[in-house]
């Protein structure tokens, strides 16, 4: 019975520090973001194409300098944390795609990729986003190659 009683409390506390961890992605150089209008076009879009719903205003926005982050998967344009905190590379804070998959992710509370939503229903990555990533003008970030990830 003692044992049992130590197992739950070192559970408990191992669940702590992980809520304390921040899931352990925790960027350098991130600063706030205040999301543009169009952010919340996006979410709306989202939210239909998924079939579900959320509270955008529980998002918290940062954004990193650069066309990339490190992040667990490599280098990634975007990448959401189960705190609903939502981290954007600079050169893709703008792009509908990139955005949208981060919102989407929220929206089902898990990382991964499950199609669907992601793919079918929601085209949100970059093999579904209008044909895949030469359908994504990358030229207008002023990057030849995306990210390999959107966490």
């Amino acid at each position: 019975m003692r044992a049992g009683l130590l197992s739950q409390r070192l559970l408990r506390a191992a669940g702590v520090l992980l809520m304390l961890s921040g899931c352990g992605f925790d960027p350098e150089g991130d600063v706030p973001l205040e999301p543009p209008a169009v952010y919340r076009e996006w979410w709306a879009k989202t939210q239909v194409c998924s079939g579900l719903t959320g509270d955008f205003d529980r998002i918290r926005w940062s954004v990193i300098e650069g066309p990339s982050f490190a992040c667990s998967s490599g280098q990634c344009a975007g990448h959401w944390r189960t705190d609903h905190h939502i981290f954007l590379a600079s050169e893709w804070s703008m792009d509908e795609m990139v955005v949208r998959h981060e919102m989407l992710h929220d929206l089902i509370g898990r990382p991964g990729h499950p199609a669907p939503p992601f793919g079918r229903g929601c085209p949100l990555t970059w093999e579904t986003w209008n044909g895949g990533a030469a359908g994504l003008n990358i030229a207008r970030h002023g990057s030849a190659n995306p990210p390999q990830q959107i966490d």
